[in-house]
Formats: structure tokens, sequence, C-alpha cells
């Protein structure tokens, strides 16, 4: 765990759950696990503050706890899960375009109450979009979209906390996802009464953040076949991970073995949406095969051909090419074409540099100097052996070390993502009373519409927000918007790098 991590960690927690949370947190971060008392006093704050932010990193899996000893706890931050955070909005938006607006807000609310019983879920957002005409929003509909949810391990069941004999310190143990069982009669009689003191329900829920991974590394991968291809090898990357699933662990380096035949039968149920598929599919794996980047490889000719997804190269393909963005945006573009000649000949000679890349010899060594000092290529000195009577011979080899240059591409989006966060809170803060002001307003004309109140009373409250003020509030909220994308895609870059480092290295 580095620094910069650190620094977005406390960035998040700050903005999440305030200063008191973030000071327990970036305590734990630095120093490990702690038990509360040591807690108390290095962050010098009340013992019932301390054990209040640890209740709630607790509860939001954002740390965890082992046994000291009988009686000490040691808590320990999770700074994965902290980063999680900054990703809630692209599962809403996941859910949203996959399910629907029930989906989105069943997920949305999990997420607000980090776990909770089912029968709570469904009534309290039943009960807030009750009087929205609009939504159409029923308590009938939600529990079977619940269930679809679960069905397709979005959703799964909280661990449970279990005492050991002979220890009072509890441990949560993971069980078995299992479909609710859920009472429709009861569900609506507790709407009818207004509370549902009379539902049973200890069964705790949570949002399942490996199953949305698993959509957005398909969703890169499909992406990226087809800006490489075209739609069609774009849809047959999606009936191979599709297979892949049936076959294989969700994050398998390869997929086992893909028979060409069930690809066939699969393409030709989606003739009606992709004829071309259908009807050229053998070319088409021949082209995926050859120019997909290698994502996806022959392995046999049993059943008319067999296939295999290569997951963990397409992470590699897709973090050498996140680098070569970033070593153009940071160096250019012909420092770009020296870093992927070296990485491409594996190990090569400054004079060789300047030959391949075609450029004049001083800016080739400038560039290739510039690029080991920022750690993205290395050198390593070989000697040759000494002729008769003379001295060996020192030759210098330039090559890439892309694990190596993976983690400075990890530790650059973590610098850019504390930057970003750090200047959203500070545009936040600095125009606090204007947004306020706006928020208030809004509140009022909203509630005025509902009433039904005349046009210009209505402007005359909206008239309150002066011209000069609107200007700013346009510039603060254009600000925050292209903020708020930075995050994102920093985001997706982060996602791409931790994909690349979940397999073991090898050379």
């Amino acid at each position: 765990m580095s620094r910069q991590m650190g620094r977005v960690v406390s960035s998040i927690l700050e903005r999440h759950f305030g200063e008191i949370v973030q000071k327990v947190g970036d305590d734990l971060f630095s120093y490990g696990g702690r038990p509360i008392g040591m807690l108390v006093r290095h962050t010098g704050l009340p013992r019932n503050q301390v054990v209040d932010s640890l209740r709630t990193l607790l509860k939001f899996d954002l740390a965890t706890f082992e046994p000291y000893n009988d009686v000490v706890v040691d808590y320990k931050l999770l700074p994965e899960n902290v980063l999680l955070m900054i990703r809630y909005p692209r599962y809403l938006l996941q859910m949203k375009s996959k399910y629907g607006s029930e989906a989105e807000m069943l997920v949305e609310e999990l997420l607000q109450q980090a776990t909770c019983t089912a029968t709570t879920l469904l009534f309290n957002i039943a009960t807030k979009f009750k009087d929205d005409k609009e939504k159409n929003i029923t308590i009938l509909g939600l529990k079977d979209m619940f269930i679809s949810l679960v069905t397709a391990g979005y959703i799964q069941q909280a661990p449970v906390a279990e005492l050991k004999e002979g220890s009072e310190i509890p441990t949560l143990i993971p069980v078995a996802t299992i479909v609710p069982d859920l009472d429709s009669r009861a569900l609506l009689q507790a709407m009818n009464n207004g509370h549902i003191n009379d539902i049973k329900d200890n069964i705790y829920w949570r949002v399942n953040y490996d199953r949305f991974h698993l959509d957005f590394r398909d969703e890169i991968m499909i992406k990226a076949i087809t800006r490489r291809i075209d739609e069609n090898a774009g849809e047959l990357m999606r009936f191979l991970l599709e297979k892949m699933y049936l076959t294989s662990a969700p994050w398998a380096p390869e997929s086992s073995p893909l028979c060409a035949v069930e690809l066939r039968e699969r393409c030709r149920s989606a003739a009606t949406d992709k004829p071309l598929l259908h009807q050229f599919v053998d070319q088409y794996l021949k082209v995926l095969e050859e120019n997909g980047a290698g994502f996806v490889r022959r392995v046999g000719d049993a059943g008319s051909g067999q296939f295999a997804v290569r997951a963990r190269h397409a992470a590699l393909q897709l973090v050498l090419a996140a680098l070569e963005h970033c070593v153009t945006e940071r160096l250019g573009s012909k420092a770009a074409r020296i870093f992927r000649l070296i990485y491409t000949k594996k190990y090569i000679e400054e004079d060789d540099i300047q030959k391949n890349a075609m450029l004049v010899n001083k800016e080739c060594k400038q560039l290739t100097y510039k690029l080991m000092e920022e750690h993205f290529i290395s050198v390593q000195p070989m000697r040759k052996p000494a002729s008769a009577g003379g001295l060996a011979k020192a030759i210098y080899l330039y090559h890439v070390k892309l694990h190596t240059v993976a983690y400075t591409g990890l530790e650059m989006c973590y610098r850019s993502l504390h930057n970003v966060l750090r200047r959203a809170a500070h545009e936040r803060s600095a125009h606090a009373r204007l947004v306020d002001k706006q928020r208030r307003v809004r509140t009022i004309v909203h509630g005025m519409r509902l009433r039904g109140e005349p046009q210009r009373n209505i402007d005359d409250v909206e008239e309150t927000l002066t011209p000069p003020e609107q200007a700013v509030l346009q510039g603060v909220e254009k600000r925050l918007k292209q903020l708020s994308t930075a995050e994102l895609e920093l985001d997706r870059n982060l996602f791409i790098f931790k994909w690349y480092f979940m397999y073991p290295y090898v050379e």
C-alpha cells in the first residue's frame, strides 16, 4: 500500500463520512491493525467517537477485525473496498441499463444502507415512491426484481456473525446465497398498515461487487474488439464470454476450450439482429484469432475447432495500451514510439533505437533518457568478452519491465485521482453558500409547482438568484461535471491495472 493510495483513501473517507472517520481511517491505513485503545491514544479523539467511526467502517465493509487475544481485537482498514466507493455511479448505471429503474433503486438503497433485510429494503423504497405516479413503483414489482438480482448474483447474502465456544469475539462466516422466500401478502399488508413490525426477517443482504466487476471486464473486452474489428466481432466476443461462464471460473486466466459448433448455434439464434455474423461466423472466428490482440486463441480442431478466451492476456494488452497512452500524454507521440519499439524488441541497444524509430540521434537520446527518468523503461548493462590483449567492452540494453511500469502507472492514477478529489472538494467548499441557496430555491419552487401556484409567484422566487450568482453557479456545475468525468475515467484505468495485477506475474 503506497502513500498515494493512502491520500486517495483519506479523501474518499472525508467526502463520504467526514473528518472524524477520516482521521480513524488514516491511522488504520498508516499503522495497520490497531486496538481501540491505541486508536484513541494516537488520534486524540474521544473513545465514543472512535467506536462510532469503527462501527461505520465495519458496517460498510471498509474495515475488518481479528482477535489479538481472548479480549483485545485489532481493527484493520480495507483500502481496496474504500476505493470502490468511487465506482458507485457505475454500478447504478449498469443496473439501469441492464434491468431498469427498479433495479437501480434497489441497488442504490442497498449501497446507502450497506446491509439490509429484504423486507426493510422493499418497504423503504415502496414507501418513498408510493405517491410518484410517473414511476409507478409497486412493492410486488420490487420483490420480483429483487429476486431477479439475487438470482443473477448482483445481490448476495451478508456474512453471519458467530461466537466460538470460549471466546467473546464474534467471527464473520460467509453463507451460501439462497433465493429469498418473500410473502407477497405480508408485504401488501405491511404497505397498508404503514409498518413492517409484524414481518420476521433476519436475513441481511448486500451488494456483490465482484459480479459488477465481471460485467465491467466483459464490457471492456467487447468494446476493444468492436473498435479493433467491427460490431459483429464484438458480438461474437460476447457469445464467447457467455460460454466461458458455463465451463470455467469467472476470473480464470484462460477459459476451457469452447466448441465452434456451439458458437454457430448461438449465432444462429441471433441471426435476425446480426445476419452477417451468422453467415460468416467461421471467418469472424479466424479474424478474431489472428487480429483480435490475442484475446482469443485456437486450442484444438475437434468439433470444427476449439477456442479459448485469454482474460489474462487481454488484461496485459489493455495495460500496455494504457501505458502507451500515458507516455503519449506526458512525453509526446515520439516517446510513445520509442516505448512501443523497446517493448516489441524485448532488449535493444541505443543505436538500434535511433535506427528503428527513425528519429534524429539527439532527440532520440533525450526521449530515451526521459523515459528512463519517468521509470517507463530500464537499462541492463552487459559486458562483451574481452579480445586478446584488449579490455572488455560494456553494452547497454534497454527493455521494459512491464510489471514494474504497471505499478508506476497505478501510482500515477492514484496521484491524479487524489488531485481530482481535492479540487472537487475545494470547488464545493468555496461556493457552499451559493450551492445551498440554489438548493433551497429549487426545493421551494418544486413545492410551489406541486401545489399549483401561479407562475408569477414561482418567477419571483427564482429571481432571488441574481444573474451574477447564476453565472457563478453554472461555472461551478461545469467544473464539477468535468471533475466527475475525470474521476470515472481514472477509475476505469484503475480497474484495468487491478485486473492485470490479479494474475501472477510471469516474465
